[in-house]
């Protein structure tokens, strides 16, 4: 048995100094993040979001309708071995960046697989989109919910369905999402409130608190889901980057989520736009984006941790790369590669971006990989130029 040093360590957002812990062999770092980084909303499948010459929407339903997207997302989805490369790949970023937790919508059977040829891998809340349109309806998810299930049960999955919103998924949907969710122990997600209130029209579908089941919104730009006793997922880079805007505190957030991980990179990532964004410690926001997920989905966190050569306000800056990534006790990553492959995070973006690459040949209007990915990073670096909401 060996011991793991660190000069400063956030334990559950606390700031512990000349930290120590039992571990497998002798290391010291110069940071320590404790558990390590969650990502409590993901789309793994997403390939463009539909960013153009700066554009920005009124709410997430003016962006859904008038959006020019690159690429059939149907289709890419119904393709199951690109959506699970997609997914696997999702995954393969997070643990190179610290994020030890993912919370993956979209299609269930490609996340399940993307799962399962994984060894070495985040944690996960298995979360498939239910809509009112062909390809994402209810009936289609159940198919695949029990099986998927079994398959995930090791302790570190588990699942849950994300009903995508009040609008495109009609009330008899959303009720009938809930009974499933509920008789499983499943969670509940959905966006809400993502620029535009939707408060009401949720306390219509279900009710007032306690509820039935764990019920986890994300976005929540526009309502406060304190007031209807639930915590949210905030997304403040796409906020930012689709409305011009985000919640501007911590108020009924407890968790952040990265929206599009295969586009602009996961929740550690957005450290940055988080400490400008939200008027509030950073001790506080590095606990939303740590421990704050794990809690928020009930998810086990033991063995989960983060370690950097570089300080801690280095990490906040954005600057940072994990060398040591751990997950339920098992090094995922070492030296800044993963353990499982031997891939750097630059050698997984080049393939990130032919696997991207390979659905818009497929399923494309021409785009390339690389002005899909300029576009969306150019988007994400104009954090630098963003003054707040108005």
């Amino acid at each position: 048995m060996g011991l793991l040093e660190a000069g400063v360590a956030v334990v559950h957002g606390k700031l512990v100094e000349n930290f120590r812990m039992p571990s497998a062999e002798d290391a010291y770092y110069e940071t320590l993040i404790v558990p390590g980084f969650s990502d409590g909303h993901a789309h793994p499948q997403v390939v463009d979001g539909g960013l153009r010459d700066g554009r920005l929407w009124r709410d997430s339903y003016d962006w859904l309708e008038r959006r020019e997207l690159a690429v059939d997302e149907a289709r890419v989805r119904r393709d199951l071995s690109i959506s699970q490369r997609l997914a696997t790949l999702s995954l393969l970023r997070g643990l190179l960046e610290g994020t030890t937790l993912m919370a993956l919508t979209g299609r269930l059977l490609a996340n399940v697989k993307a799962l399962l040829s994984l060894r070495r891998r985040p944690r996960a809340v298995l979360l498939p989109t239910v809509m009112d349109r062909a390809g994402w309806t209810l009936e289609e998810v159940r198919e695949d919910y029990a099986r998927a299930s079994y398959l995930v049960s090791d302790g570190l999955a588990r699942m849950g369905i994300f009903v995508h919103s009040l609008r495109l998924a009609g009330e008899s949907t959303v009720r009938e999402a809930i009974r499933i969710a509920a008789r499983s122990g499943a969670v509940l997600g959905l966006h809400l409130g993502e620029g535009v209130s939707e408060g009401e029209r949720f306390r219509a579908i279900f009710g007032n608190p306690p509820y039935s089941l764990r019920i986890v919104p994300v976005h929540c730009i526009d309502d406060d889901m304190s007031s209807l006793g639930l915590s949210c997922v905030a997304c403040p880079a796409t906020n930012v980057m689709l409305y011009g805007r985000t919640r501007r505190d911590l108020s009924g957030i407890s968790a952040f989520g990265s929206d599009w991980p295969l586009l602009i990179g996961t929740t550690p990532v957005h450290l940055p736009l988080m400490i400008k964004a939200y008027r509030d410690s950073p001790l506080l926001i590095l606990r939303s984006a740590t421990v704050g997920g794990y809690r928020l989905y009930n998810v086990p966190h033991d063995g989960d941790y983060v370690a950097y050569d570089e300080s801690l306000e280095e990490v906040l800056r954005g600057r940072a790369s994990p060398r040591l990534v751990v997950v339920n006790g098992e090094a995922a990553v070492r030296e800044g590669r993963l353990v499982e492959g031997g891939h750097d995070r630059e050698s997984l973006l080049k393939m990130i971006e032919e696997t991207i690459g390979e659905a818009l040949e497929l399923y494309g209007n021409g785009y390339s990989a690389s002005r899909i990915l300029r576009e969306h990073q150019e988007a994400f670096s104009r954090w630098a130029e963003w003054q707040g909401s108005p």
